[in-house]
C-alpha cells in the first residue's frame, strides 16, 4: 500500500510540481529577469475586466506607462474594445489560456486547444498574432513548453499577491517598491473573478499602482512592454 501511495505521489509530482519548478527556474526558453537596465515590465493577468481594466488603462496613460496584458481568450472575445484599446495605447497583448484553467488539469491536446483558441481570439480582434504566453498560476505540465513553442513564455521576478482580500493599497505599494529593480517583471491582476481571488482586489491594485508610480524613485525607471524589456542590447 505504501509503495502504491509513493508511486502515485511521484506520478502526480511528475505532472505538476516538477515541470513547474523546471519551467519557472531552469527552462532557458522561459523569460524572467530582463537585462540590467533601468527598465521594468509591468504585466497584468486574468483580464480584461469591464470595470477595472479601463481604470487601469487610464492610470497607465496618465503616467505614460507601457505594459503587457496576458488576457483570457474568452474574456477578450467578450470585451474586444478593451483589447483594441490596449494595442492602440501602445501596450502588448499576450495570452493566458482561453479559460483560466491550470495546465495541471489539461491533457496535451486540451492545452493545445486552449492556446489556439485564445490566440485566434486575439488575431480576430486586432489582426495581429499573439507572441507571448503565460500559463495560469504559472503552472507547467510536462507538455507546456512543447505546446507553447509558437509563443514566448514569460514568467516574473515578483508577484506581490494583489489578489488577496486583506491587501491594502499602502501594503501593496510597498511590495511594489521592494520589487522595483533593473529588468524586473512584476505580475499584477486586473480581474478578481478567478479562483482564490478577491472580487474587488483590482480596485486596491489600481490605487496601489498609483502610489507606486507617484513615487520619486519609480520615476527613475522606464516602464516598458515585455518585448521592449527583452530586446537585445544596442
Amino acid at each position: 500500500m505504501k509503495k502504491l501511495l509513493a508511486a502515485g505521489l511521484l506520478l502526480a509530482a511528475s505532472w505538476t510540481v516538477l515541470p513547474t519548478v523546471y519551467g519557472r527556474s531552469y527552462a532557458k526558453r522561459v523569460k524572467k529577469q530582463g537585462p540590467d537596465r533601468r527598465e521594468i515590465a509591468l504585466t497584468f493577468d486574468d483580464g480584461p475586466n469591464p470595470v477595472y481594466t479601463p481604470l487601469l488603462l487610464d492610470l497607465l496613460k496618465q503616467y505614460n506607462v507601457k505594459a503587457t496584458f496576458f488576457v483570457i481568450g474568452e474574456k477578450a472575445k467578450l470585451y474586444p474594445e478593451l483589447i483594441r484599446r490596449m494595442e492602440k495605447e501602445g501596450h502588448e497583448v499576450g495570452i493566458h489560456n482561453n479559460r483560466h484553467i491550470s495546465s495541471w488539469l489539461l491533457s496535451p491536446a486540451a492545452l493545445e486547444r486552449e492556446l489556439v483558441q485564445a490566440a485566434s481570439h486575439i488575431t480576430a480582434i486586432t489582426g495581429n498574432r499573439a507572441e507571448l504566453y503565460r500559463p495560469p498560476w504559472g503552472h507547467f505540465n510536462p507538455f507546456t513548453l512543447q505546446k507553447a513553442q509558437p509563443f514566448q513564455t514569460v514568467m516574473w521576478t515578483a508577484i506581490p499577491g494583489d489578489w488577496k482580500k486583506k491587501m491594502t493599497p499602502e501594503k501593496l505599494a510597498q511590495k511594489l517598491r521592494l520589487a522595483r529593480s533593473n529588468g524586473a517583471v512584476i505580475t499584477l491582476h486586473d480581474s478578481g473573478h478567478t479562483f482564490g481571488a478577491y472580487e474587488k482586489a483590482p480596485a486596491v491594485m489600481v490605487e496601489a499602482l498609483r502610489l507606486f508610480l507617484m513615487d520619486q524613485e519609480s520615476a527613475a525607471f522606464s516602464f516598458v512592454t515585455v518585448s521592449t524589456l527583452y530586446r537585445s542590447k544596442s
